[in-house]
């Protein structure tokens, strides 16, 4: 869990023009991913942690990823019996609403705190490509746990 969430936040914090703005969230999708399949491992403690790491890299008003990543924990955890009964594809559509609302947050905070961000359409299209590509990064993440249950199993 903490390679996946290491890589993710390695992955955010390249520095990639076309991304800066409306690109999925690796870190976010990552969490949430955790927050669905380990609830008792993926705790606020971890995501403060991981989303203030973000901030700092990013040179964003320090909070703003924390308030959204909890968010989107919380109703992860939450809604996680609901979500995991669907298929990638219906996680997403699931989700996609948990990621629209962590994004108004962060617009919210940066609005309140900076004085700007409030007319950021390129948010709007952030939680669309998140949940277009979630499928892809649900079956990364889960790849190595089905990998392990298909090794064979030796008897001593």
């Amino acid at each position: 869990m903490i390679v996946t969430l290491l890589g993710a936040l390695a992955l955010d914090l390249i520095p990639r023009p076309w991304t800066t703005v409306w690109g999925p969230e690796a870190t976010l999708m990552t969490l949430t991913f955790w927050a669905l399949r380990s609830p008792a491992w993926t705790g606020f403690g971890l995501t403060l942690l991981v989303s203030i790491a973000l901030d700092v890299g990013r040179g964003a008003v320090l909070g703003q990823t924390a308030l959204a990543a909890i968010w989107v924990v919380w109703g992860a955890q939450k809604w996680r019996s609901r979500v995991l009964w669907f298929g990638p594809f219906g996680q997403a559509v699931h989700l996609v609403w948990l990621w629209a609302g962590a994004l108004a947050v962060q617009v919210a905070v940066r609005w309140l705190v900076a004085g700007d961000g409030i007319f950021a359409y390129g948010y709007l299209l952030s939680p669309l490509w998140m949940a277009l590509v979630w499928p892809i990064w649900y079956a990364l993440l889960l790849w190595p746990q089905r990998w392990r249950a298909e090794l064979p199993k030796h008897r001593v």
